[in-house]
């Protein structure tokens, strides 16, 4: 599977763009968006900005949404039956990548 990822520091930069990522998970193996963001910032970058509450991961919180696809979704329940995932912030209130107020 491949991810497309918003990334933006408006401290750092002038304008957002998106980075891809190749991962070893494949459409039906039951991977959520969360759990392909843990691996894209734990084996391929470590600036990557997300919410990750080890803690929730239940739906209850809601603090991992973000934007899949186009569609408004909980990173941490959410599973995609696409190839290509892309992954952009719930608002437009961005701090850095995908952490939004």
């Amino acid at each position: 599977m491949n991810i497309k990822i918003y990334r933006f520091d408006p401290q750092v930069d002038k304008e957002p763009h998106y980075d891809t990522f190749s991962l070893p998970f494949k459409v039906g193996e039951g991977y959520t968006v969360l759990d392909m963001l843990n691996y894209v910032y734990h084996n391929l970058d470590t600036s990557l900005s997300y919410f990750s509450h080890s803690l929730c991961n239940q739906r209850i919180c809601a603090r991992c949404a973000v934007k899949v696809n186009g569609s408004v979704r909980l990173a941490c329940h959410h599973v995609p039956e696409e190839e290509e995932v892309v992954v952009e912030p719930k608002n437009n209130k961005v701090v850095k990548d995908l952490v939004t107020l």
